[in-house]
């Protein structure tokens, strides 16, 4: 899917996009732009995998986001950002850096934030679930900044990538988008890990723990991206990643709950979200059970009430019924606005 709005045609005077025209712009439910504030310019998004891709062109000004309204948890969703054109100031919690042309950014994106754009620009922005990406506070804390190409290393390769992709968003088959999309987050997962290894060897920490948090994100995102395998297995995930089950366990302690568990809670989670997905011809309840890997519709069934107090079929006709955003997609959606 892909929304846009602009302004470019549009007298000065009436410059002015009001709190019930952006939902209808972005894909974001709630209201995104604070009464009276204006945005120049022209805005796309796409729904890419489990992305969502967006660029906005104008001419000076400052873009803030995301509003008070949005709420969600700090961390929540994580914004990697690109200018193809124009350079900017990046401030964060009292931070703040210069984007050139180029450079990669990455920012909380459930936190406030502010670009000063300082001339005519084109921004590309991806906007990442923090679940996707398996990011602790202290890989978002080394990764928060910006990320300059002419430095070695894997945004070298990532800088392109994204404006590749972002410039080409509308031409992908769902299908490939949801393999870029992969590829993109596997870049990105791998830029931490690089950016980990050099902040651990800074403070004499072991290549073992820096080992070991790598394996842990290529593990999660190697699930994401086969949640719909009904051989998805520790099993089968430590033969992909050449290491015993064994090992795969002791790497999967630290996240609270053991590995199989944690398959079962990101499936039902992509169901709880399709069942909400309004649609003409919405997804019957066991279509979705066996397209995200589940086997037994009855243990589908229970499972699901089990972790939220509702049957599958009850949530798919409430949330069809009220036309109600789904919480995965309200989480997801972002966006940026001028303030006063």
């Amino acid at each position: 899917m892909s929304l846009a709005f602009t302004t470019m045609s549009v007298a000065d005077r009436k410059r002015l996009i009001s709190q019930d025209s952006v939902p209808r712009a972005l894909p974001s439910r709630e209201s995104v732009v604070p009464r009276g504030s204006s945005f120049q310019g022209r805005a796309d998004s796409h729904h890419f995998g489990f992305l969502q891709v967006s660029t906005f062109e104008g001419g000076e000004q400052r873009l803030v986001g995301p509003p008070q309204s949005l709420g969600g948890n700090p961390g929540d969703v994580i914004g990697v950002g690109i200018h193809t054109t124009g350079s900017a100031i990046l401030a964060q919690q009292d931070r703040a850096l210069r984007c050139e042309p180029g450079d990669v950014f990455v920012i909380d994106i459930s936190r406030p934030y502010a670009l000063c754009e300082h001339g005519d620009f084109r921004l590309h922005l991806f906007q990442f679930p923090r679940t996707v990406l398996g990011l602790s506070d202290e890989d978002m804390e080394v990764l928060w900044g910006v990320h300059r190409p002419s430095a070695q290393g894997v945004v070298q390769l990532l800088a392109p990538v994204l404006e590749t992709v972002a410039d080409s968003v509308a031409s992908y088959s769902q299908h490939l988008a949801h393999r870029l999309a992969g590829l993109v987050t596997d870049l990105l997962g791998t830029m931490v890990s690089e950016l980990t290894v050099v902040e651990s060897t800074a403070v004499g920490a072991a290549d073992e723990n820096a080992d070991r948090a790598d394996l842990a994100r290529r593990i999660r995102s190697f699930v994401n991206q086969n949640l719909g395998d009904r051989e998805l297995s520790p099993e089968m995930i430590a033969a992909h990643h050449h290491v015993s089950v064994r090992y795969l366990h002791k790497v999967f302690a630290n996240e609270g709950t053991t590995l199989s568990r944690w398959i079962q809670q990101r499936r039902l989670e992509e169901c709880r979200r399709e069942l909400a997905r309004l649609g003409h011809v919405p997804p019957s309840v066991s279509a979705v059970a066996k397209r995200w890997g589940f086997v037994n519709p009855a243990h589908f069934s229970r499972s699901f009430r089990a972790a939220y107090g509702i049957s599958p079929s009850d949530w798919h006709k409430v949330r069809n019924a009220d036309g109600s955003a789904s919480p995965a997609e309200e989480k997801v959606t972002g966006a940026l606005a001028l303030a006063g």
